[in-house]
């Protein structure tokens, strides 16, 4: 297998790391820039590519390139012979149906997509990391997939959008949660690095837990406790994040009912009291 990469970003240069720490051979970057292509290249002890000589010269295609980009550059690969190709790309959110008359060109298409975040170039410690993967003839790829140590699952294109939704929740939102909890403590006084501080260790064992016990069982606070005051109190000091507290509550709740922990008339009374300004806006268009 002779691998390369079109787009030398996070993504395609941790990849790249990962699958030369793997024992595969990577033929080179093609990037937009000659400094990322080099430093890809010098990465991965690869070289650095034009267009046609990196189709040329791999058999294994990683299109790596921001998802708005990668249609252009599939109709740019179009022009070239694709024959018993595998291509890739790496978006979470798009299926390998971007890849128009693959199959014309004689070559095999799929989406392959890491739940992961890449904080770096260097983030090659995948192991442990669980890919999607979609398209046809799955089975032809499984070879790379196994001897590259890939997790993976095998998705509907459809999928997709709904796919990387999760994703985006549990990796994007929670930085934006830390954002939200970070801005509280800050208008109680504390400045940003000790509200840092405060927040981490709160959010890492909210982390461990789900790694020890699983989602449902990790659920702790308020809703829990059957403390409606609390909640009550929170609400009336939210004006800003109030409907985003609503919306987080109403999932805990979910998570309650499930467990079956509470009755249902404290389910509903807690469900109301989360809901009371919607209530409130719905009387007033009657």
């Amino acid at each position: 297998m002779n691998i390369g990469f079109i787009g030398a970003g996070k993504v395609g240069c941790s990849f790249g790391h990962y699958l030369k720490q793997q024992g595969f051979s990577i033929v080179g970057y093609h990037s937009r820039t000659r400094e990322s292509s080099f430093y890809a290249a010098n990465l991965t002890r690869s070289s650095p590519l034009n267009f046609g000589e990196l189709i040329k010269k791999s058999n294994y295609i990683f299109i790596t390139t921001p998802d708005d980009q990668i249609g252009d550059v599939w109709n740019k690969m179009v022009d070239f012979d694709l024959s018993n190709k595998k291509i890739f790309h790496m978006s979470g959110c798009l299926s390998s149906a971007i890849f128009t008359n693959c199959k014309d060109k004689g070559a095999l298409c799929y989406s392959l997509h890491p739940l992961f975040s890449f904080a770096g170039k260097e983030s090659s410690d995948l192991e442990k990391v669980v890919f999607s993967i979609e398209g046809d003839n799955i089975e032809k790829v499984e070879e790379f997939l196994h001897k590259a140590n890939i997790k993976y699952f095998v998705m509907n294109k459809e999928d997709k959008p709904l796919y990387h939704a999760s994703a985006v929740f549990v990796s994007n939102y929670v930085v934006a949660l830390a954002k939200i909890g970070q801005n509280l403590l800050l208008q109680c006084g504390l400045d940003k690095d000790l509200s840092t501080d405060g927040i981490l260790p709160l959010m890492e064992s909210a982390l461990s837990n789900i790694s020890q016990k699983g989602i449902n069982d990790s659920l702790t606070g308020p809703i829990v406790r059957r403390d409606t005051s609390t909640i009550k109190l929170h609400m009336e000091n939210l004006p800003k994040y109030k409907e985003v507290y609503e919306e987080l509550g109403l999932v805990a709740l979910e998570i309650v009912e499930e467990k079956g922990n509470l009755s249902n008339e404290k389910i509903e009374e807690i469900y109301k009291i989360l809901r009371s300004d919607s209530n409130e806006e719905d009387c007033g268009n009657i």
